[in-house]
């Protein structure tokens, strides 16, 4: 089961992650999560303006639609965007959360 973290709560839950991915311009904390997978998205006002960090929610989303069958199961996701994650092409945001979900493989 896929689904976006929208609740609060489920956020508190990333203050002591099992592990930490890191990428250029992002990075995820991820959490054991038996049978599902979660994303939430945390994006800060030091990456841009509002239409520069919607637009960039609205990109990792599609991103997760386009690759919904490769994720594994058992884990919650927080991705944290870092300076400079809004000027990244469509191209090279795929190429960088394709890499933190291949470390993420890696390690489980």
């Amino acid at each position: 089961m896929l689904r976006l973290i929208t609740k609060h709560s489920e956020y508190g839950e990333f203050r002591a992650p099992d592990f930490y991915l890191r990428s250029g311009h992002f990075n995820a904390a991820v959490i054991s999560s038996p049978g599902e997978f979660a994303l939430g998205i945390t994006i800060s006002k030091r990456v841009g303006k509002a239409h520069l960090r919607n637009l960039l929610r609205r990109r990792i989303k599609a991103w997760l639609r386009e690759n919904a069958d490769s994720h594994r199961l058992g884990y919650k996701l927080n991705i944290i965007a870092r300076s400079g994650a809004g000027e990244l092409s469509w191209q090279e945001l795929c190429n960088e959360l394709d890499s933190m979900t291949a470390n993420l493989r890696d390690r489980c």
